[in-house]
């Protein structure tokens, strides 16, 4: 009956971290500023080129809204690189 007691207590206090903790990403400056510089890039650039980091940029927001930031920094990457904007790699190894 103890043991239960403990288990119980523990699941508890576990369910009560998970579920008031902030998204990570929410807190993700990958998914956050990177798709902006993206945006910002994107104007001045050639039509096919925009439309390939435009494709990029929303693969990469569909990461992020998947939680998977590692891969969507990947593909803000390869989208800054097609503008010519890819000075952001600090972000993208975090």
């Amino acid at each position: 009956m103890r043991n239960l007691t403990v288990t119980l207590a523990g699941l508890a206090i576990a369910g009560t971290l998970a579920f008031s903790g902030a998204p990570v990403s929410a807190a993700d400056p990958r998914c956050e500023a990177m798709p902006q510089q993206i945006r910002s890039a994107l104007p001045g650039a050639d039509k096919s080129v925009a439309q390939n980091a435009a494709r990029r940029l929303r693969l990469g927001e569909a990461l992020c809204r998947a939680n998977n930031e590692r891969a969507a920094a990947k593909e803000f990457q390869v989208a800054l690189k097609l503008l010519g904007a890819g000075g952001s790699t600090s972000l993208a190894g975090k």
